[in-house]
């Protein structure tokens, strides 16, 4: 529509240009020849046969004057860019989900990172976790990796054309995440419990972000936990400091991945432990133990989280304590 528009006032121009131009010899042409050169050029403005009125010419300025140009055409805008999402547009700018024994869940719409809360970026049309701060794995600094235009904490380990060398893992943003296959949906985990990483743990969602919790807290896996959110990644932190779980620990970080330790040690949570890891998960363990931090313990887990415990106990490497 706006190129048929544009195309017939480019031709209004072209013709008033061949007009001006026209009449502009025909002005010069009635100089030298007269009155009635005039008249036979342009019959339909001469006076009336036998009317006996008389003629009084224009004066010579208004006679020969320019003709006056058209106007310009209307610049044509750009057309809005179609939604991310189909139906984008019609839906609310906050979205509330039905807490499950927690505070309330809410989706918040956005058009730019602006109208997101603190480490929060706009994407896809929503408000979500990390900020708008890389496009390539190495803006993000050592143990670190670029995903979706945010850095996350640790190395990449996969990804397009890589995939994770332990068939029981899968990969999860740049990640290779051990889970037991247990679940994708918190549905399948059963009353009181959720899915994190292929895996039911206690403790029924209550954020999707830290703006679903109470001030001074974070959403660390879907539950908020005490503390606000100090940073993403490492690089975030200062001093001899690093990044876990969105907060600043003691000690800089030293390792993703056990290969990033010498001796025989493991990596956990970002440094070198002695001796090797015996296990991943709790079925790689002997039974009446758990897994944790890469060693077998003695006992059956009780919890995965402080939701698993009684009020006023909590969760300590996978068995309930004061």
């Amino acid at each position: 529509m706006h190129y048929h528009r544009a195309t017939m006032r480019a031709g209004t121009m072209r013709a008033g240009t061949m007009r001006a131009a026209t009449w502009g010899a025909i002005a010069t042409t009635t100089m030298l020849v007269g009155w009635a050169s005039w008249v036979v050029v342009n019959p339909a403005q001469a006076p009336p046969r036998g009317s006996g009125a008389a003629t009084h010419e224009l004066p010579f300025a208004e006679r020969h004057a320019p003709a006056e140009p058209p106007p310009l055409p209307t610049p044509l805008l750009p057309p809005k860019p179609p939604p991310l999402l189909p139906g984008l547009d019609d839906l609310p700018r906050e979205i509330r989900l039905p807490a499950d024994g927690g505070a309330e869940i809410v989706l918040q719409r956005c058009d730019e990172d602006g109208e997101c809360s603190a480490w929060e970026r706009c994407n896809a049309g929503f408000c979500v976790d990390g900020e708008h701060n890389c496009e390539r794995d190495d803006e993000c600094g050592e143990f670190a990796r670029c995903e979706q235009s945010t850095c996350l904490p640790g190395a990449r380990t996969c990804g397009v054309g890589r995939a994770c060398a332990d068939p029981a893992e899968f990969c999860m943003f740049g990640a290779c995440v051990a889970t037991a296959g247990e679940c994708l949906l918190d549905d399948e985990c059963g009353a009181a419990k959720r899915c994190v990483f292929g895996r039911c743990i206690e403790g029924g969602r209550d954020c999707l972000r830290d703006a679903d919790c109470a001030g001074g807290k974070r959403c660390l896996f879907n539950r908020c936990t005490e503390g606000a959110r100090e940073c993403m990644v490492d690089r975030e932190c200062r001093g001899d400091t690093r990044c876990e779980f969105g907060r600043c620990i003691a000690g800089t970080r030293q390792c993703t991945v056990d290969t990033n330790c010498e001796g025989g040690a493991r990596c956990e949570l970002g440094r070198c432990l002695a001796g090797s890891r015996h296990c991943r998960r709790d079925d790689d363990c002997p039974d009446g133990s758990r897994c944790e931090v890469g060693a077998c313990l003695t006992g059956e887990r009780e919890c995965a989280g402080d939701a698993g415990c009684e009020a006023n106990e909590r969760c300590v490497l996978g068995r309930c304590a004061r």
